[in-house]
């Protein structure tokens, strides 16, 4: 009677969950089924799995049954109370959402609809909440009850008593096929003993269960999956399309001594192999979970189970043997690591950073910013600082950065700081761990996984002691790199004179040379202050626009005060010159350079200006700054190059030449070396058209500076009319004079500056010289000499514009000239876009006319056609590139 009531509940029980399980297809139409057929199979694939001495009673064939309808019933939005409203309200959702947002700006267009964007993003992360959370939701289907339009309710078993028996039983272990098999006996201790109305050896081995159905799960991977009709009416793409298609090729497997044997009934294609790669995985990823199952099962004296490997996973090659490939052979060319640390040590130290110890300095204190604004973006808080400290111990210097942020726990802590290149911010782990965070506007400047093994740069003893946000003080753990990476790190609980009271992360590093000297932090043996001074200018560099505030205790200081050096975001209310000074007064300055900022001072006290994002926050303080240096260094054969700052999350990454202050940005590359101002093309077009007014009126002015920052503000594409745009026998020369000059002429010469310097008397009258030999030359009265384009934006920002006017240039012929590739890539940016207008305005001329008649005066194949310049002394003359243009 026991047993006709168990099977008769659990038939009612399926009749329930067939509806519930179609459902998943809508909520999940790219994945492979999940329906109830998928659900029948799991009982074949157990038999499979188990053979027929394995110990199972019926009250644990019940609930293994219960575990396989429920298991993956939570990936449909119907299995909500609360359908889609359910999985919005999800913590993790908004960031989940954020996270896919930023991902798919990144790759999309910059003129991609931004609201189609956002509702993909909640697509994508209304899927990625199903995923994560089904496993868990299976767990409250148990007695979860479902509602009826128009009244009353019901739940999936209806059998009351054997719901309160074995519901929250079948619920936990459906939960448990996306734990991990080493926690199994945690949530599974002991077995539990019969039911009341059971017979007395129907008792419930629950790990028993778990191992059962995880195994059959992930072991049904044939084309009973992915069947040829669903496949054709779903029409999957991208990964998935590749799991419908290996899938849908693998017969039913079958078990040959103690090892699962799947096989193909087609071959796969040359254009088939990404799935044939992904059944290599999948296969793999069941061998390994065998072998886990199973050394669970002997070691804790559980019921082993018949199949126990799969054949073919150790090997591409033996596979193919039962899943056969033609036109291809599946040669194992995954990529391998074979001497972990010593990549480890290259690629997260001086291989990627170069020589450049101060980037370990960097890195440590970005990564503790992004803990503090971490703890207070989710917690709130006041103590937004870091605080840097150098001493002296037993002959070593020791390098330490502290930070009151999130914390991590023991297992946070060897999982971050042992994976290199993971970076747990972007990860959906964080997300699940802290929800919340992402969609509350936080942004880490770690983006990549490496920063932290930039210290192995500069120290060979490193110990890492964190203590996560609200646990008690006895979970600090300390992660000790005892020889650097060559060996293990060490994970200890910290002694009690080692705790951390309140969350945070403390650093410690033991250097391995002297800051002060050549192969030390501070890259000189020049002691130009003491070592604490050093280290303020160092980190003032490093960290001039961070949003927490950096504080320090150096070495040589007797007392343990500690120095304030800046507050979080101060950089962005700072009085013009304050802020100057923190950019660029160091002790370790030039000579020549110290004269040339000091000069600028003034100027860019009178013309800076803010950039605004789209919310209105500054991210920028600058000035366009070109010609001035030129008039400060006298009598040098150089002149320095003035140069503004960009910063990544508020470090300093990268710097602009021809300008001063400070932007932030955007990183390029991984080594944050290479970034970009994070303001908008509009937004800089802005800026740069103010600054060129102002430098246009300003009383600093100069010619040379004048035509630099005119031809800064057109890179950006701004319009600039009353800015020279080139030099002439005159001098400097507007866009308005250039048109009336050359309607006066019918052939035109345009001189490359990099052949004549130009300088200026006092009385603002031009002189050229030609750069080989020094000599002053007579310009043409119909010639202009000019900077070649300069482009301000990166390829990977913003694409240097091309005229279409010329994209019908032909073949191009090695040694022949081509008059129309030319103004394709040169005539819409700078100086050359401003002289072809003005041609064809003053010529009143068609662009491709005009083009055919543009020579090329160079030494070529065809001998030296080299413009010829007369001196001025008239002894000699001077041969330069140039180009020359005629009126149609």
């Amino acid at each position: 009677m026991e047993r006709e009531q168990l099977r008769a509940s659990y038939l009612q029980f399926r009749s329930v969950v067939r509806d519930l399980a179609g459902e998943i297809s809508i909520s999940m139409p790219m994945f492979t089924d999940h329906s109830i057929d998928h659900i029948d199979a799991l009982w074949d694939t157990a038999s499979l799995l188990t053979g027929d001495d394995f110990p199972i009673n019926p009250a644990e064939a019940f609930v293994m049954g219960g575990a396989f309808l429920l298991h993956d019933l939570g990936m449909g939005l119907a299995a909500l109370p609360g359908g889609v409203e359910d999985v919005v309200a999800d913590p993790i959702f908004d960031d989940l959402a954020t996270m896919a947002l930023a991902k798919l700006k990144s790759v999309s267009a910059a003129d991609a609809d931004d609201e189609s964007l956002r509702r993909l993003a909640r697509e994508e992360a209304i899927s990625t909440v199903l995923r994560l959370r089904h496993a868990k939701q299976a767990e409250r289907l148990a007695s979860q009850r479902f509602r009826i339009p128009g009244g009353g309710e019901f739940p999936l078993l209806e059998n009351t008593e054997l719901r309160t028996a074995f519901g929250p039983i079948i619920g936990r272990i459906a939960h448990s096929h996306w734990f991990d098999v080493d926690d199994l006996p945690n949530h599974f201790p002991n077995v539990l003993g019969s039911y009341s109305r059971h017979p007395d050896g129907w008792h419930v081995d629950a790990l028993k269960i778990a191992c059962v159905l995880r195994l059959a799960d992930a072991v049904h991977i044939d084309s009973r999956r992915a069947p040829t009709y669903l496949h054709a009416f779903r029409r999957p793409t991208g990964e998935s399309s590749h799991h419908w298609y290996f899938q849908q090729r693998l017969t039913r497997p079958r078990v040959t001594a103690d090892r699962l044997e799947y096989t193909s009934n087609q071959v796969f294609q040359v254009s088939e192999a990404a799935a044939w790669w992904l059944a290599f995985d999948a296969i793999g990823t069941i061998d390994r979970e065998l072998g886990k199952v199973d050394a669970l099962c002997a070691d804790l004296d559980r019921p082993r189970f018949l199949v126990k490997s799969v054949a073919g996973a150790e090997s591409p090659d033996r596979l193919a043997r039962f899943i056969p490939t033609s036109g291809w052979r599946p040669i194992d060319a995954t990529l391998k690591v074979s001497q972990v640390s010593d990549v480890v040590s290259r690629l997260g130290g001086k291989e990627l950073y170069g020589n450049r110890p101060e980037v370990a300095l960097r890195e440590a204190v970005a990564n503790a910013a992004d803990a503090v604004r971490a703890r207070s973006r989710l917690f709130g808080g006041s103590d937004l600082s870091v605080v840097v400290r150098m001493k002296k111990e037993n002959d070593s210097y020791w390098l330490t950065v502290e930070d009151r942020g999130i914390g991590m726990s023991a297992e946070k802590l060897v999982s971050t700081l042992t994976d290199f290149g993971y970076s747990h911010w972007q990860s959906t782990e964080m997300a699940s761990e802290y929800p919340g965070l992402m969609s509350r506007g936080f942004k880490s400047t770690g983006q990549f996984g490496i920063g932290f093994f930039s210290i192995f740069m500069i120290a060979d003893y490193v110990e890492v002691k964190s203590l996560k946000h609200f646990e008690a003080a006895t979970e600090t753990h300390i992660l000790v790199f005892p020889n650097g990476l060559s060996t293990r790190p060490l994970l200890r609980v910290a002694d009690e004179n080692e705790r951390l009271n309140g969350g945070g992360t403390v650093l410690r590093a033991k250097l391995k040379h002297d800051p002060l000297s050549e192969d030390g932090l501070f890259q000189t043996d020049i002691l130009y202050e003491s070592r604490t001074r050093m280290l303020r200018n160092l980190l003032l560099e490093l960290c001039a626009l961070a949003d927490v505030d950096i504080q320090l205790e150096g070495p040589d200081e007797e007392s343990e005060a500690v120095e304030t050096l800046l507050r979080g975001n101060d950089w962005k209310t700072l009085p013009p010159r304050e802020l100057f000074r923190r950019l660029y007064q160091s002790s370790e300055l030039s000579p020549s350079d110290q004269a040339m900022y000091n000069a600028y001072e003034d100027v860019f006290a009178e013309h800076v200006r803010d950039l605004r994002d789209d919310n209105g926050d500054i991210i920028g303080r600058a000035i366009l700054a070109a010609g001035l240096e030129s008039e400060t260094v006298q009598d040098l054969w150089w002149w320095p190059s003035p140069r503004a700052q960009v910063y990544v999350g508020g470090f300093h990454a990268y710097h602009i030449y021809d300008c001063l202050g400070a932007f932030c940005g955007a990183p390029l590359k991984a080594d944050r070396f290479s970034a970009f101002p994070m303001a908008t093309t509009d937004e800089l077009r802005r800026w740069a058209e103010s600054q060129a007014e102002l430098v246009r009126r300003s009383k600093f002015a100069t010619a040379r500076s004048r035509y630099g920052a005119g031809d800064l503000a057109r890179s950006v594409g701004a319009d600039v009319p009353l800015l020279p745009c080139g030099f002439v026998d005159g001098g400097e020369i507007l866009p308005a004079a250039l048109v009336a000059m050359l309607r006066e002429c019918d052939e035109f010469i345009m001189i490359p500056s990099w052949e004549l310097h130009v300088f200026h008397r006092e009385d603002g009258t031009a002189v050229y010289i030609d750069q080989t030999r020094g000599r002053q030359v007579t310009l043409p009265s119909h010639a202009i000499v000019y900077d070649y384009p300069h482009w301000f934006f990166p390829e990977e920002v913003l694409k240097r514009p091309k005229d279409d006017r010329f994209s019908d240039f032909g073949s191009v012929e090695r040694g022949k000239w081509n008059p129309r590739r030319w103004w394709y890539y040169s005539g819409k940016v700078g100086s050359t876009k401003i002289i072809l207008e003005a041609a064809l305005m003053a010529w009143g001329c068609d662009p491709l006319a005009l083009a055919d008649g543009f020579e090329c005066l160079d030494f070529g194949e065809s001998g030296d056609q080299r413009l010829v310049l007369e001196c001025v002394d008239g002894v000699g003359e001077a041969r330069v590139d140039a180009y020359r243009m005629h009126r149609p």
